[in-house]
């Protein structure tokens, strides 16, 4: 009878790998299908605009300005965006995304190979492919290529370690040698080389003999030079990293704290039981000789575990200090594959010791308690492992001492697990039936939360499309690619305007007439340099401008968009202007959705005629029914005049109005103007913050009145003076 193949017994053999990363991959393919639109912004707006100038220039840049190198993600994806329809374009993407991000399940495979049995490995080369980290495939950061580059190099170091040949030496020095171009943060591969091979030398027996003699001076003088050693580490890093600098010089206690935050979402999102084993797992248990795979393998995976755990908590700390107090779970995803590795070794062989799996345990049980569960957040994008207590906070109720039960539950259950492993490893019964069952419970969770935290992120991106124009295209539409500027004013959330300008390639400048304008990218905040309207700052190739409510150019109106702002249906308009661009009307100090705060300001530069007229002006707080905060109105209207500063202001007062406002209440004035150019400005004293008054609501604005002008050659019919 006739042997089959070698090749067909290897494909066979490879089959449940093979057919893990199908199902997986058409899993967060059919997520990624129902994920429409991007909504991480900035991030994926950055990406995005990096990628698709390194397709049209072969160089990276942000708005048309040059930019530095971010990603090699960038240039993988540069291609894709040579297909015209940005919608196929963009499926194709996150495809990528999904197929390269899942491709991880094949590096862990091979590194859990190298220590534990068939099952085991595709257990963790499953796991590694199925944390709720994997939410990320779609879309454009660097993760879904990082994640899974970060696992290949682990596994070429330990191979390397083992081998110790040139072949796998040099595979794992050049991988560790591109890391920090796939993401900055694998600039930490290098060092986990190095300190692993460190950590293998110091651990080897000739070592050991050698400080068998050492007496108990020499072992001070180690120490010594150890703290001199961290000493001088720490003052070279802190020379050239201000996040290093700030967070170990000013707030120690922050990087402990926010440290473990990050570690008790990533111990929730695997389950608690990957955790536990895992890192009870790296210490070897009495009577066991370590095979020279599982030596290397525990030496990178406590470089691993310190390193990234070291990052994270430097970044959560200096965070804190620049922008917000974050769970940063995303920064430690890639301690996930060695713990779930380790956890594969522990169902290979379910013995541990007993001071590791304590240790371990109390570990386990203080991060779970202790972090934030963020429930008012849908999804936290920052740390995807909580998505599962935010899916079981919508839908079961829990409070967060209801996921703190939970988890004690869940970490209760693991240990029994555990115990009952060992308990029949001794007695050689019922081993693999009690390894399936943790498995099969640990796969469940992970995917769980994996497509919990993938159904809410697809609902952001699915509220994203609602509030925006059905063609999502429309400007590139109208434009045929020809050069489009934006232009607002206020722009406090700029997620619609983001949205506009990924979806549209036409848009090249973003600016803003009060200087809100957000990147990423260069923006322009432009100075209105004669009464007509002109501004300073021009760019001779545009053709068209897309003006944001209360801003009129001059030119003709050529398309509209329809997007909501705070709830309200707006318009953009995309004009095509009269070279250079003019502005003929603008409004400032006016939130989107019509809002304004203590000041606002509406000037008329030039209209048809140019002659005199009426302006309404109306004041309302017909919206707020809260507690009523009275608002003094004073409405001044005057002569334009720019100043050496070129700031409009009035010169001359034409017409004052004064009026006070209270909830529920709305009122319109009718003042004689001028001839263009004018300036009407209204000044509402006290302001209200709606959040301070009631705390379930989220607005924190200091708020006014919502306010609206309309200027006419003609009295309005029926209006009186206000």
């Amino acid at each position: 009878m006739e042997s089959t193949s070698p090749l067909l017994d290897r494909l066979y053999s490879a089959l449940p790998l093979l057919l893990a990363f199908v199902w997986l991959s058409i899993l967060y393919g059919w997520e990624s299908w129902d994920h429409g639109t991007p909504w991480l912004f900035g991030d994926e707006l950055q990406l995005a605009q990096l990628s698709r100038s390194i397709a049209e220039t072969g160089s990276p840049a942000l708005r048309g300005a040059p930019h530095g190198f971010q990603s090699l993600y960038a240039y993988i994806l540069a291609p894709i965006w040579w297909i015209d329809d940005l919608h196929h374009a963009y499926a194709t993407v996150k495809y990528v995304g999904v197929l390269v991000m899942t491709a991880s399940i094949f590096p862990a495979y091979a590194l859990a190979r190298m220590l534990v049995g068939k099952p085991a490995a595709l257990f963790a080369g499953a796991a590694t492919a199925s944390i709720p980290a994997l939410v990320y495939s779609p879309m454009l950061i660097p993760e879904p290529l990082a994640y899974p580059y970060a696992v290949l190099c682990l596994w070429l170091i330990v191979k390397a370690l083992v081998e110790r040949s040139r072949g796998w030496i040099a595979g794992a020095v050049v991988a560790s040698a591109v890391a920090p171009a796939v993401r900055g943060e694998l600039a930490l591969i290098p060092v986990i080389f190095g300190l692993a091979a460190f950590f293998l030398f110091w651990g080897s027996e000739p070592m050991r003999r050698w400080r068998a003699g050492w007496s108990r001076g020499d072992w001070v003088g180690l120490v010594v030079l150890g703290l001199g050693a961290l000493v001088v580490f720490n003052t070279l890093i802190g020379h050239r990293s201000v996040s290093w600098d700030i967070a170990t010089g000013h707030y120690k206690q922050r990087m402990f704290e926010y440290g473990l935050w990050a570690a008790g979402a990533l111990t929730i999102g695997l389950g608690v039981l990957p955790v536990v084993a895992g890192l009870a797992a790296l210490v070897r248990p009495p009577g066991e000789r370590g095979s020279p795979a599982l030596r290397a393998f525990v030496c990178v995976s406590a470089a691993s575990i310190l390193c990234f755990g070291l990052y994270t908590a430097v970044k959560a700390s200096y965070i804190s200090t620049v922008f917000s107090t974050r769970v940063v779970e995303r920064n430690l995803i890639y301690v996930a594959p060695v713990l779930l590795i380790a956890t594969a070794l522990w169902l290979d062989r379910p013995r541990l010791r007993p001071g590791a799996l304590l240790g371990a345990a109390l570990f386990a049980y203080y991060v779970v308690v202790s972090t934030p569960y963020q429930l008012e957040f849908r999804f936290y994008s920052d740390a995807p492992g909580l998505a599962i207590l935010q899916m079981a906070n919508r839908n079961l109720a829990f409070t967060p001492e209801t996921a703190k039960w939970a988890l004690r539950g869940a970490l209760l259950v693991s240990l029994v697990l555990i115990a009952l492993g060992g308990a029949f490893a001794r007695r050689r019964l019922g081993t693999p039936a009690v390894g399936g069952v943790a498995a099969g419970l640990v796969l469940a969770w992970l995917l769980a939360g994996q497509i919990s935290a993938s159904t809410a992120s697809n609902v952001f991106s699915d509220q994203f499309l609602r509030g925006f124009p059905q063609q999502t295209d429309w400007v590139d539409r109208a434009t045929k690619g020809a050069p489009a500027l934006y232009l607002g004013q206020n722009l406090k959330d700029p997620n619609g305007l983001w949205s506009l300008e990924f979806w549209n390639r036409s848009i090249r400048y973003v600016w803003s007439l009060d200087g809100t304008a957000p990147g990423p990218g260069p923006t322009e905040t432009p100075n209105v340099d004669r009464t007509d309207g002109h501004l300073q700052q021009q760019r001779g190739e545009l053709e068209y401008v897309v003006a944001e409510p209360g801003i009129d150019v001059v030119g003709k109106e050529v398309a509209t968009g329809a997007y909501l702002a705070a709830g309200n249906p707006t318009l953009w308009r995309l004009i095509k202007i009269d070279y250079p661009v003019r502005l003929r009307n603008a409004q400032a100090g006016i939130y989107s959705d019509g809002w304004m705060g203590e000041d606002a300001s509406y000037t008329e530069y030039r209209s048809p005629g140019d002659g005199a007229g009426w302006i309404s002006v109306s004041v309302s707080r017909e919206a707020w029914g809260g507690t009523d905060v009275p608002g003094k109105v004073t409405i001044r209207v005057g002569k334009l005049d720019l100043g050496a500063k070129l700031e409009p202001r009035i010169s001359q007062v034409t017409g004052v109005r004064r009026w006070t406002v209270h909830s529920h209440l709305s009122r319109q004035f009718v003042l004689r103007t001028p001839p263009p150019p004018f300036r009407v400005e209204i000044n509402i004293t006290p302001t209200f913050v709606p959040q301070e008054l009631d705390p379930s609501l989220g607005d924190r604005r200091p708020l006014g009145a919502i306010v609206g002008f309309s200027f006419s050659r003609t009295r309005p019919a029926g209006a009186g003076t206000g």
